[in-house]
C-alpha cells in the first residue's frame, strides 16, 4: 500500500509540475509565482511535522505536491498579474546594449543567459553598424523598491583575438529580471552562440550571421530559428522541454539533423530530407557550401521544418 502511495504521489507531481509549466508559458500563472517559495517554505516543516505527529512518513513527493498546490493558490490569492513575462515587480523600465568591436577581434562568444523571455536575436544593419559588435534593447522589472538601473546586464571579457559578452540579470539584492530582449550581432565575424533561458518566445535570424557553433538550452518554449546562405559550417546542439520549434533553412543549404527524444510532430521527409543511419540528411548535403548540423533532443512537442527557395535577406 505504501509503495502504491508513493508511485501515485511521485505520478501527481510530475502531471502538477508539468499542468504549472503550461499555465506560465501561456499567462495564466505569473513567474513571480516561484518567489513564493521564500513566503511558503515553513508549509513543508509543517507537513513533515504532521507525519511525525501520527507516526507516518509522509513522502516527500507528496509534501512537494501539497507544497506546489499551495504555491499555485496562494499566488493566485496575492493577485500576481499573469502573463509569461511577469515579475510581480514594483518597478520596471528599459535599458540599451551598446558594445563595440575592437579592431582585432575575430571571433565573439556570446552568452545569453535568460529567465522566462521574449528574444529576438537578428544581425545589425551592415550600413549602420558603426564598428559595433553588439547593440539592441531590453525590458526589465525588479521586485526591489530600490533597485540599481545602472547595473550593468552585459559582461565583456576580451582574450586574445576572442571576444566573450554574457548577457544575464545583474545578481544580488533587489535583482532586475531581463525580459523583450532584442539583439542586433554584427556580420563581420564569426560567433559561438549560447542561450540558456527558462523559456523564450520569438525569433533567432542566424541568416547573416557567421556562427560555428549554437547551443540552446530552453524549457517549454515557441520559437523560429533562421539560418541563411553563409559560406561556413555551423554546428547546433538544441536542449527543450515542451516546446514548439520551426526551423527554416534555406533550399541550396546542405542539412542534416539528429532527432532524440520524443517529438510530437515532424515534417522532415516532407521536407525534402531523407533518412540515413538516424540522421535526417539533404540531399545535396555532401555538394553545399553552407552546411548546418544540428542535434535536437525535446521531452515532447513539434519541430516544423521551412526550405525556401533563396536564402532571407
Amino acid at each position: 500500500m505504501k509503495r502504491a502511495f508513493n508511485s501515485v504521489s511521485r505520478g501527481l507531481l510530475l502531471i502538477v509540475l508539468g499542468f504549472i509549466f503550461f499555465m506560465l508559458n501561456y499567462g495564466v500563472l505569473s513567474w513571480s509565482l516561484w518567489s513564493h517559495v521564500i513566503d511558503l517554505w515553513p508549509l513543508i516543516l509543517i507537513l513533515t511535522g504532521i507525519g511525525l505527529f501520527f507516526n507516518r512518513q509522509i513522502p516527500l513527493s507528496a509534501v512537494l505536491l501539497i507544497f506546489l498546490l499551495s504555491m499555485v493558490g496562494y499566488s493566485l490569492a496575492v493577485g500576481d498579474k499573469p502573463g509569461p513575462h511577469s515579475f510581480n515587480s514594483v518597478s520596471d523600465g528599459t535599458g540599451g546594449i551598446d558594445v563595440p568591436l575592437p579592431s582585432d577581434v575575430k571571433k565573439a562568444q556570446v552568452n545569453l543567459k535568460l529567465g522566462g523571455t521574449q528574444v529576438q536575436v537578428k544581425d545589425l544593419d551592415s550600413g549602420n553598424n558603426g564598428g559595433q559588435l553588439m547593440t539592441g534593447t531590453y525590458k526589465w522589472a525588479s521586485r526591489s523598491l530600490n533597485p540599481d538601473p545602472q547595473a550593468s546586464v552585459v559582461q565583456i571579457k576580451q582574450s586574445g583575438n576572442t571576444l566573450t559578452a554574457t548577457l544575464s540579470s545583474p545578481g544580488g539584492k533587489g535583482e532586475r529580471n531581463l525580459s523583450d530582449v532584442a539583439l542586433n550581432l554584427s556580420p563581420k565575424i564569426h560567433y559561438d552562440l549560447d542561450i540558456n533561458a527558462g523559456a523564450i518566445n520569438g525569433m533567432i535570424d542566424l541568416g547573416r550571421l557567421m556562427v560555428d557553433n549554437l547551443k540552446i538550452s530552453t524549457g517549454a518554449s515557441n520559437f523560429e530559428l533562421q539560418f541563411g546562405e553563409t559560406g561556413i559550417v555551423t554546428q547546433g546542439k538544441i536542449d527543450s522541454g515542451a516546446s514548439k520549434l520551426t526551423l527554416v533553412v534555406p533550399e541550396s543549404v546542405g542539412l542534416q539533423i539528429r532527432l532524440n527524444g520524443v517529438a510530437t510532430s515532424t515534417d522532415f521527409m516532407g521536407s525534402g530530407l531523407l533518412l540515413e543511419d538516424k540522421k535526417w540528411i539533404s540531399s545535396n548535403y555532401s555538394d553545399a557550401k553552407t552546411k548546418i548540423n544540428l542535434e535536437i533532443s525535446t521531452a515532447a512537442g513539434s519541430v516544423r521544418l521551412e526550405r525556401p527557395k533563396m536564402s532571407i535577406q
